[in-house]
């Protein structure tokens, strides 16, 4: 790590630190993350980037930039919405690495031509945000996209699926559930049967399918036969064709309990679609030799999460390693990684993580040839 533009990283620590902190303190959940795309948007400007606010029509999404000439164009993504308990998935980390790796590589467009860029991404847990930023062209313009996510598992091409679901509701008719039951038509059975159902279909799935669900409405009294009752399933599966596929036969499975109880049934999308994350081998291999000139290695695999960065890797190359930062390797969306992603183990990581970014940028700004090989991988 003798590149000058590094030093950067380590003038600033304390800034970057603190920043992330102030993110982790405020916590606001997908749509409104307004104080922190805010903060991020103002902290940039500060550093001398120009800001682009309400980005595509979002109004907590932003971009920031910098440009010198003609180049490669680099976006380094930047997630900060949290979860309703916090910043448990430590988009607090990313975002202020993000920016970080952003500040430092900003140095060198004296010398190599391009733009170095932080996309503000809003929406990261409800897949909405990158979507809706790449209909509107945000990312057109722009040669590769990176971000380090916080794991439990240090892995540099997870398999990140595609996830989808639905909300099914089935109708029925109510009556008085001591006097009359046989009156009615129980929507809560339809449910049990639908439940049971996809129970059973597990058994006959592939490997790495995925199928899990809450009861969203099982009724409203206890002396009613339930007649409007909903349930929630979503499913999960690397190959998008066979993910298809699953999802019809949750649907058949929900037709069948809707005929055998005599229930009409309705069902729609819940949330849009989140594509499967797609590697780009030399992408990942440039990033790999920076990891481990810091003493940092693979571990194992990881397989079974998501995340909108997988529709914006079918757009351009993506790159999105995931890096442990708890000492004892706690994985995301839970209470102790909550409190392990503010410790002086996740600030090293967070700092670390920034040069590793700021490396892989430098690679690709000095060398365009280097990125039109990374871009013809996805043909």
């Amino acid at each position: 790590m003798n590149n000058k533009f590094l030093d950067i990283i380590d003038e600033i620590r304390d800034e970057i630190i603190e920043l992330s902190m102030d993110i982790y303190n405020n916590p606001e959940i997908a749509m409104e993350e307004h104080r922190s795309c805010k903060e991020l948007s103002e902290f940039l400007k500060y550093k001398g980037f120009e800001i682009v606010e309400n980005l595509g029509g979002m109004d907590t999404a932003f971009k920031a930039s910098k440009k010198n000439g003609n180049g490669p164009k680099i976006a380094f993504i930047a997630e900060y919405d949290a979860l309703p308990y916090g910043h448990a998935c430590g988009h607090h980390l990313i975002c202020s690495m993000s920016i970080a790796a952003a500040i430092s590589l900003s140095q060198v467009l004296d010398t190599y031509g391009g733009e170095v860029s932080v996309i503000g991404t809003p929406a990261e847990e409800i897949g909405e945000g990158k979507p809706y930023l790449i209909e509107k062209g945000v990312f057109d313009d722009y040669d590769i996209a990176m971000m380090i996510h916080p794991a439990g598992v240090t892995c540099i091409e997870p398999d990140e699926v595609n996830v989808g679901g639905y909300d099914f509701t089935f109708k029925g008719k109510a009556s008085h559930a001591g006097q009359v039951p046989f009156d009615g038509v129980n929507a809560l059975d339809a449910i049990v049967l639908f439940y049971q159902n996809i129970s059973l279909l597990r058994q006959q799935l592939k490997d790495g399918t995925r199928i899990h669900g809450i009861i969203v409405n099982g009724g409203e009294v206890v002396n009613s036969i339930p007649d409007v009752c909903t349930i929630r399933y979503e499913v999960r599966h690397l190959d998008y064709d066979y993910f298809q596929e699953v999802i019809e036969k949750v649907i058949r499975c929900a037709k069948a309990a809707a005929l055998a109880t005599g229930c009409e049934l309705e069902y729609e999308p819940f949330e849009r679609t989140c594509l499967s994350l797609r590697k780009n081998k030399i992408l990942a291999n440039l990033f790999k030799k920076h990891m481990e000139s810091c003493g940092i290695y693979e571990e194992g695999i990881y397989c079974g999460g998501a995340s909108d960065i997988g529709d914006l890797s079918h757009k351009l190359p993506a790159l999105q390693p995931l890096i442990v930062f708890s000492e004892n390797k706690e994985e995301v969306h839970t209470k102790e990684f909550l409190e392990e992603s503010i410790k002086p183990f996740a600030h090293e990581r967070l700092i670390i993580g920034a040069k590793l970014l700021a490396l892989t940028g430098f690679d690709l700004l000095k060398d365009s040839k280097l990125v039109d090989k990374i871009k013809s991988e996805m043909i």
